[in-house]
């Protein structure tokens, strides 16, 4: 198990073991491609840009509309990124494979 002392992630593998992590260490390791995993973005995280854009996530994965028009949630984005962009807020958000 890792357990990082200033931890702010909790992973879960395939076999059920969980790791406390630092969100930015698996960046900075290159273990952040989930692309095609389910992901939490747009649902519990949202950017607004500075046209009032509103994105899943910082990563800007998918345009759910505009504030000052009409935009809504989506809970079932899939992540199209091959890797996070080094954001933690997007690096904390849950995410899922897609056969779970």
């Amino acid at each position: 198990m890792i357990k990082h002392d200033n931890y702010n992630c909790k992973i879960t593998t395939d076999d059920g073991q969980e790791h406390l992590v630092y969100a930015n260490w698996m960046h900075n390791e290159g273990l952040d491609n989930w692309k095609g995993y389910r992901c939490d973005a747009g649902h519990t995280n949202f950017h607004i840009d500075k046209n009032f854009d509103v994105w899943s996530g910082t990563c800007h994965n998918n345009l759910l509309g505009n504030i000052l028009g009409e935009w809504s949630i989506k809970t079932d984005t899939i992540c199209e990124r091959e890797t996070c962009i080094g954001c933690t807020d997007d690096l904390i958000t849950k995410k899922y494979h897609n056969d779970i």
